[in-house]
């Protein structure tokens, strides 16, 4: 995102931008996972992920105020408020160790246009980010990649170019089919705390989202199809 790549754009490339006002401590504990698939929990304290990384390592999201320092709690305190989120009282405590690494995440979205310059092509964090929260960014990043590597086999070996002209417009496509689920899950794990009445609507339409996810099998079809695939 910070690289050479993107101080080098011409002028006039757009740039889509969007401060989502979330902030997640972002944690990599020394403890196995807690259960076999991610987790997300809901909760009216605010939103908390589990996400294995190893058999030993597990990485937590845990949300907390804009401006909180990543150091502000103890690590104690910190798994507490994961068990209280996560509902350890009622599924089972969280295997607890040492956390190894923090970091504050400031939940944003950004995509750039076009993604092709010349011989410059954007990939990766240089060409879009998007939100943990549908943890699809891993995925466009190999995506990405794996298109510019055939387009560029195919016009280094047979001089066609058709995948490079095509590059820019067909990586955006999928990006923007991110940005758009990654916003709507943004929405299902994130309440607002006030009381007025924007505050209201938006809650009641996340408590009708995670309804419809729990009772309906063509919302839970359409959820993997998106979850799974870019």
């Amino acid at each position: 995102r910070h690289g050479a790549a993107r101080r080098s754009l011409p002028p006039g490339t757009a740039r889509h931008h969007r401060d989502l006002d979330i902030t997640w401590l972002g944690l990599l504990a020394d403890a196995p996972p807690s259960m076999d698939a991610v987790g997300y929990a809901v909760h009216e304290r605010g939103f908390a992920g589990h996400m294995a990384r190893t058999s030993d390592v597990t990485r937590y999201y845990l949300q907390c105020e804009p401006g909180t320092p990543a150091d502000a709690c103890s690590d104690e305190r910190i798994w507490d408020e994961l068990e209280l989120r996560m509902g350890a009282a009622k599924y089972g405590p969280l295997h607890r160790g040492r956390i190894l690494q923090r970091s504050v995440v400031e939940l944003e979205s950004d995509v750039l246009e076009p993604l092709r310059h010349g011989a410059l092509f954007l990939a990766g964090d240089a060409a879009a980010l998007t939100s943990p929260s549908a943890a699809k960014g891993a995925n466009l990043a190999v995506l990405e990649a794996e298109l510019l590597a055939r387009a560029l086999t195919d016009a280094f070996t047979t001089g066609d170019t058709e995948g490079l002209d095509g590059y820019s417009a067909r990586c955006l496509t999928h990006i923007w089919r991110a940005q758009e689920f990654s916003h709507w899950m943004i929405g299902l794990l994130h309440g607002r705390s006030g009381t007025d009445g924007e505050s209201l609507f938006h809650n009641s339409l996340r408590r009708a989202r995670l309804a419809s996810l729990r009772t309906s099998r063509s919302q839970q079809d359409w959820f993997a199809e998106h979850y799974v695939g870019v």
